[in-house]
């Protein structure tokens, strides 16, 4: 055997040590590489399944919710009604004769409970009631939480056009005898038994433009089974049984004008003619002072609302202003021969509304 064969054998030998070495040193390692792999995947796939059971579980809530969302709604209306901004009427909201419109500072809340029926259309059960946070009329029966008649009705949008809407109820109050929470305290007092009408909020925008228009819009038709009866807090907002309403054409309008994405400008008033009790039947036959014993018809004192519209989502838009009553013919008592001033008859009030589902 020659030299070149040698080193050939011995370079074979040499490779085939090698090999053998490595090939039973991976039989050794790879179980605990497997393992090792194994164990590092267990972290991950406990994640995925935690993850899938958190979605299940959701899945689970939210069903329901969507089901509930399906069939039902919630939407709410509130009125603060805050302090005056003359130094007398500060501890209460004042009418135009700068006289309490109620016991004292306090929120008027209506909440909707709806259930669809049909795409636009649901049966509408209206719950309203005040918070009243300080009694200072001294009334002997004030409570700070005083509820009012129920309404029901059917809500949804009643109409619409290329660049408007009118969404809202036609409903009447339940009468006044039945017993709470079917009937409240002005119903009761006033003996209403029967209050058909809308409540409802009319929207124009028209396309490309800051400027819009906002209306509450709240006709209603009073039935009465006494004529003459009414509540301790009209009387204290100097007025009589016979100046209650009989009928009433309502609306609140508001014009804004945008100035971000989410905030507006916004003047507004009040308008509300309507037949007291004590009116005839002569619509044309009109009057502006509201506590009077004269058979016309009643043009209410117009307010002027200025503040600003806050639309921040569908649940929540807010509306703070500042009202007074500027036409002074307005804010003449009839029944004590004073008139009021301007400042006695402003005050602090907000709108606050929205769509909780």
């Amino acid at each position: 055997m020659n030299k070149k064969s040698s080193l050939n054998l011995c370079f074979l030998d040499l490779c085939l040590f090698i090999s053998t070495r490595l090939y039973w040193t991976l039989l050794r390692v790879s179980p605990l590489l497997l393992a090792a792999e194994s164990y590092a995947a267990i972290p991950a796939l406990h994640s995925a399944q935690t993850a899938q059971i958190a979605q299940t579980e959701q899945n689970k809530i939210e069903a329901p919710l969507d089901q509930l969302k399906k069939n039902f709604g919630i939407t709410y209306f509130t009125y603060f009604n805050g302090p005056g901004l003359h130094p007398q009427s500060f501890p209460f909201s004042p009418n135009q004769l700068g006289r309490p419109a109620n016991d004292g500072i306090n929120f008027l809340n209506q909440i909707s409970l709806r259930y669809k029926f049909s795409r636009r259309f649901a049966l509408d059960f209206q719950s309203r009631f005040y918070l009243i946070a300080n009694n200072y009329t001294n009334n002997p029966n004030f409570a700070i939480f005083r509820w009012e008649a129920p309404r029901i009705g059917i809500s949804g949008q009643l109409l619409a056009g290329d660049d408007w809407t009118l969404t809202g109820a036609i409903n009447t109050d339940f009468p006044y005898f039945l017993p709470p929470p079917f009937t409240g305290y002005q119903a009761r007092e006033r003996t209403a038994v029967l209050t058909p009408g809308m409540f409802a909020g009319f929207r124009y925008k028209p396309r490309g433009s800051r400027w819009s228009i906002f209306s509450v819009m709240s006709p209603r038709f009073f039935i009465y089974a006494d004529r003459n009866a009414a509540e301790p807090q009209m009387y204290s907002g100097g007025f009589a049984p016979g100046n209650k309403a009989e009928l009433i054409f309502a609306l609140q309008p508001t014009l804004n004008y945008q100035i971000s994405e989410k905030t507006s400008l916004s003047i507004g008033t009040a308008i509300d003619y309507r037949k007291q009790v004590l009116s005839d039947w002569n619509i044309m036959n009109a009057s502006l002072v509201m506590n009077s014993d004269s058979r016309a018809w009643r043009l209410a004192a117009l307010p002027l609302n200025i503040g600003v519209t806050f639309n921040i989502n569908p649940e929540i838009n807010l509306f703070p202003f500042i009202s007074a009553f500027p036409i002074a013919s307005q804010r003449f008592d009839t029944r004590t021969q004073k008139q009021a001033g301007f400042l006695e008859s402003a005050s602090i009030g907000m709108w606050i509304s929205g769509t909780v589902f």
